[in-house]
């Protein structure tokens, strides 16, 4: 039986406040192989880890990632005492694991979000289990394939159907190792996708049942909120 990977979704997000050390750390201690987040660029061009393009949802202030510095944004407290934390800090805690960096490009340029990315891959890369950078944005994998065409590219695929027709149209030039569907795309479609030779990390899974028909479809990694949940699942149904 296939068994996938187990990533944590911004960490574990009912462990912690998601996308923060404390998330992540959690995520390990829950027996996830690693963990997808979302990057972004900060005002100095540093990459720091975060989903919204301001810290509204945590902190009740607008704040901008894309306006603030990098030591700024690791001084706001999301939660917990948890500040916003910086790519090379989160890939730290995972060497030796897997990572799938989601490039967020709504309020940044998608050729320095790909210059910013080549340069933390060239760092960081070999000191991984596996190192996958996907993105909603075809131009920013089309760029960093340029740039650094052995790095592992993933299209994510919104389940919207203008957005995900969207990104499909760049398919070829993209050239992806992985394509990142939504969990409910469905069993018919990953199967489609591993047929093509595509690897396929599916998102965001917290029900067991669900993951374990999906590792059977070949999924080569579930992407969830719940690391131990889906741990415990899949090694029953592996035993």
């Amino acid at each position: 039986m296939n068994i996938p990977w187990i990533l944590g979704h911004r960490g574990s997000p009912r462990a912690a406040i998601e996308n923060t050390m404390a998330s992540f750390r959690a995520a390990i201690a829950e027996g996830a192989d690693g963990c997808e987040f979302d990057v972004r660029l900060a005002r100095c061009g540093t990459l720091v880890v975060g989903h919204d393009h301001d810290l509204s949802r945590f902190t009740g202030r607008a704040t901008r990632v894309r306006t603030s510095s990098a030591w700024a944004l690791s001084r706001e407290d999301l939660g917990g005492g948890e500040g916003v934390p910086s790519l090379d800090d989160v890939l730290r805690v995972f060497e030796g694991k897997v990572v799938n960096v989601e490039v967020k490009a709504d309020d940044g340029d998608p050729l320095a979000l790909a210059h910013a990315v080549a340069r933390s891959a060239a760092k960081w890369r070999a000191k991984h289990r596996r190192f996958i950078v996907s993105s909603f944005e075809p131009k920013v994998l089309v760029a960093l394939r340029a740039l650094a065409p052995d790095v592992e590219r993933g299209l994510l695929l919104d389940p919207d159907p203008r957005e995900k027709n969207r990104a499909l149209a760049a398919l070829n030039a993209v050239a992806p190792r992985a394509i990142h569907p939504h969990w409910s795309e469905g069993e018919e479609r990953l199967r489609h996708w591993r047929a093509c030779g595509y690897d396929v990390h599916v998102w965001t899974v917290n029900e067991p049942a669900l993951a374990r028909a999906l590792s059977q479809c070949g999924a080569s990694s579930i992407i969830t909120n719940h690391p131990a949940v889906m741990v415990s699942a899949l090694r029953e149904a592996q035993a």
